[in-house]
């Protein structure tokens, strides 16, 4: 009876063994196997990844001539309204000031002003919104963001580089800016 138990009690144990055995060669195998080839099954899927604005749409280049300090400004089209604006190549973002943003018909609530802004008279708290279509001459660019300086924060609005960069060509020359869609 003994014997039957160990037979019995065996058979499993042996059974054990042999797959742990197995185990551990296979996975030496895998271990020292070289990495398989990309094929499309085991690629990753394509991600989504979201579209580039659009560029700025217009006839032609555009030319401003920079003022005794070597500023350029220019009467913008913002959401209907014609602003004076400053041209900041060193402003990340379009800004407008609270009376500009007014005449263009933005009106952010006070719980919009969120987002902190360095300004030349220091930090204040900007709202942020999206401009349907900003107008330079022939120059257009459609969806711009845009920040809205709290009253006081500003004394002109800036177009900045969130309406810039959607240009073509940048260009100084002596005292002229040139703007290409």
């Amino acid at each position: 009876m003994l014997v039957d138990i160990l037979k019995f009690a065996g058979r499993p144990l042996a059974i054990v063994l042999v797959l742990i055995l197995l185990g551990v060669k296979g996975f030496e195998a895998l271990r020292k196997a070289p990495a398989p080839s990309p094929t499309a099954a085991s690629r990753p899927a394509a991600s989504l990844v979201p579209a580039a604005p659009a560029p700025a749409l217009g006839s032609g280049p555009m030319t401003l001539y920079g003022d005794r300090g070597g500023q350029f400004q220019a009467d913008v089209v913002v959401e209907g309204a014609t602003l004076r604006m400053l041209v900041d190549t060193g402003a990340y973002s379009v800004a407008l000031t609270a009376e500009d943003a007014e005449r263009a018909g933005i009106h952010p609530f006070p719980s919009d002003y969120i987002q902190p802004v360095n300004t030349a008279n220091g930090v204040v708290m900007a709202a942020k919104a999206e401009l349907r279509e900003v107008a330079l001459g022939q120059i257009r660019v459609r969806d711009v963001a845009t920040i809205v300086l709290p009253r006081g924060a500003g004394h002109i609005s800036l177009l900045g580089m969130t309406f810039l960069k959607r240009l073509s060509g940048i260009q100084v020359v002596d005292n002229h800016l040139v703007l290409t869609p």
